[in-house]
């Protein structure tokens, strides 16, 4: 398959300004011959859009979507794009995935919400992964980066490349190339990021969308400019044995790690009564 990334800068809270350029970029990358393009979370919007979350959210069947839909059905490309989702009175950073017929194949709503995130958003509670032409194809957004356990899930449900949306900013630039060249090693699959560019206040977001192969070499590396590169990619999961019995891990240290976790969070809970 040949794989998209479109680095773009948004416009806060401007959602026809900002698929208008969703729009040219999609075409553009179709120009190019790509099967799949994918945009920054919160693509939309822009990143800070909590306080406009009741005129801006939409549900999977608003007006966007059905425009996405339609653009995709219409190139003949899939696309990966981020927004903020209504569902009756809660908000969720959800990522679809819609193929080239203009079918969304499923939506990630993210589970890991950043700083402020968790006051406007509630967190998803699925990991799901999503069957395609090219393979199986897991998402995370952002903040999800930072948890191994993420991408180790959406690997042992089998998939053979991870999809990421980011809004990261300063001062976390030199964790996005490190975490995303060792979720890619660690599970043995091809992970491709996507950020974003540009200023929301004081938040400055760093771009440097990247992707790196199952082996952790980085094939492509954005810099803070508004750009899409398209590539070759070879969906696959690693084959090296000594690697593989190291991921099947022992059940005895996670249920460990499990019941610390419940205990910790029981802890908290407790504090705060």
């Amino acid at each position: 398959m040949r794989l998209s990334i479109a680095q773009i800068e948004t416009k806060l809270n401007q959602k026809f300004f900002n698929l208008e350029k969703i729009t040219r970029y999609v075409r553009e990358a179709r120009r190019q011959q790509s099967d799949l393009v994918v945009f920054p979370e919160l693509c939309l919007t822009g990143y800070s859009i909590g306080p406009w979350l009741a005129e801006a959210a939409e549900s999977l069947d608003g007006p966007c979507m059905c425009y996405m839909k339609a653009l995709c059905r219409e190139e003949g490309i899939h696309v990966l794009y981020s927004f903020p989702e209504r569902e009756q009175e809660r908000y969720f950073v959800t990522t679809a995935l819609i193929n080239d017929r203009g079918e969304v194949l499923g939506i990630y709503r993210k589970t890991h919400l950043f700083d402020e995130e968790r006051v406007f958003f509630s967190s998803g509670s699925e990991l799901p992964v999503f069957e395609t032409r090219f393979g199986t194809i897991g998402i995370m957004s952002c903040f999800d980066l930072e948890f191994p356990e993420v991408a180790r899930i959406l690997r042992l449900k089998g998939a053979s490349m991870i999809l990421i949306p980011t809004s990261n900013m300063q001062p976390y630039k030199e964790y996005q190339l490190i975490y995303t060249q060792c979720r890619a090693m660690e599970n043995e699959i091809p992970v491709a990021l996507c950020n974003r560019i540009g200023f929301e206040g004081e938040i400055a977001f760093i771009g440097e969308s990247t992707f790196v192969d199952g082996y952790g070499k980085t094939h492509a590396f954005l810099c803070d400019k508004e750009e899409i590169v398209t590539f070759p990619v070879l969906l696959f999961r690693g084959t090296d044995p000594k690697i593989r019995r190291i991921l099947n891990g022992e059940a005895g240290l996670f249920e460990q790690l499990l019941h610390q976790t419940k205990r910790s969070s029981n802890q908290t809970a407790g504090g705060l009564m």
